[in-house]
């Protein structure tokens, strides 16, 4: 069995993760209340080009990930998180690339609860026995990809250059086709791109150790835990023992926002719940998210949703009563 057999391999995912066929393309499910996929098309013997759309927090590791992978991959929306070696973590953000042939150490985290992106799994194994033809013609070097990024931690981690995020741009809009011949050139032409194209040589990476990852995730569980409470950053500081920038900094950088903004959102979205699911009067449900002030509320809920907390609600049931 090749390393890349391997890597995509349901039973390896312990029941989380069902694989089946859909046309040219093999799809990767994720069962379970959270939802996500990949779209894998295989291109050669030991290359694998995936579209990802995840909306669930973690993506479930097989066991014993497969050996001496190089993985590209390339965010276009959300966050995800890279479990370093040396037990550091970075995050992977919108616009931002990671190459490298690093193994992940524990399951794929998404903490926005959102990732969608390409990626390209190559068997550096097999492709060295049996090269891809079109690489050769191509004159795209995987050696020269690695060399060129002059990556440490065995990983590269920037900016994703404008004229590889066109050539991104261009490969996604045929996630859902068949035309595989396409998908080859485009993938091929992302390839040589990057090999040849100007990047950051030191990029500005932050990189948190797993006690400061920790802390934010347990500041995001304490937010949402009752979204009617208003924890100051003060607050949680001192809960934490650790300086009021240091809080702001873990979690900023784990999230990719600030407090702030992430509790807002994290509101709204439940209201836009509540609104939908309940019974419940505009002003009880502005207090179950933390607002005391029925106008206040609604004037935050129209920024983010476009519409009056009731309006939204009446198009939430009309829609609901035309699908039935």
């Amino acid at each position: 069995m090749s390393n890349m057999t391997q890597l995509f391999d349901a039973s390896r995912f312990q029941g989380h993760v069902k694989v089946q066929s859909a046309g040219k393309a093999a799809v990767m499910t994720l069962c379970g209340p959270e939802t996500g996929s990949l779209r894998l098309f295989s291109l050669w013997d030991g290359a694998v080009l995936s579209f990802n759309r995840i909306y669930a927090q973690v993506w479930p590791l097989a066991q014993n990930e497969a050996a001496n992978i190089m993985l590209l991959n390339f965010c276009r929306k959300g966050r995800c998180e890279v479990v370093l070696e040396d037990g550091q973590f970075a995050f992977l953000s919108q616009g931002h690339m990671a190459v490298g042939t690093q193994q992940a150490q524990e399951e794929y985290r998404y903490p926005s609860g959102l990732y969608e992106g390409i990626e390209l799994f190559l068997d550096l194994d097999l492709l060295a026995h049996r090269p891809y033809p079109l690489f050769q013609e191509g004159e795209v070097s995987l050696e020269g990809i690695m060399e060129h990024l002059h990556t440490s931690r065995r990983l590269y981690l920037g900016p994703t250059p404008a004229c590889v995020q066109t050539l991104l741009d261009n490969l996604w809009q045929f996630r859902d086709s068949e035309e595989v011949g396409l998908l080859k050139l485009l993938s091929a032409q992302l390839l040589w791109k990057v090999e040849r194209q100007s990047l950051e040589t030191s990029p500005a990476v932050r990189y948190f150790t797993s006690s400061q990852v920790a802390i934010a995730r347990e500041i995001q569980n304490i937010l949402c835990a009752d979204l009617s409470q208003n924890h100051t950053a003060r607050e949680l500081a001192e809960r934490f023992q650790i300086a009021e920038t240091s809080l702001k900094n873990y979690f900023r950088g784990v999230f990719g926002e600030n407090l702030s903004t992430f509790l807002r959102e994290a509101r709204m979205r439940r209201a836009a719940e509540l609104l939908q699911s309940s019974e419940l009067r505009v002003a009880e449900i502005a207090a179950q998210v933390g607002y005391e002030n029925q106008s206040k509320f609604a004037a935050v809920f129209v920024r983010r949703f476009g519409c009056p907390p009731l309006e939204y609600r009446r198009r939430a049931r009309l829609s609901i009563a035309d699908d039935d």
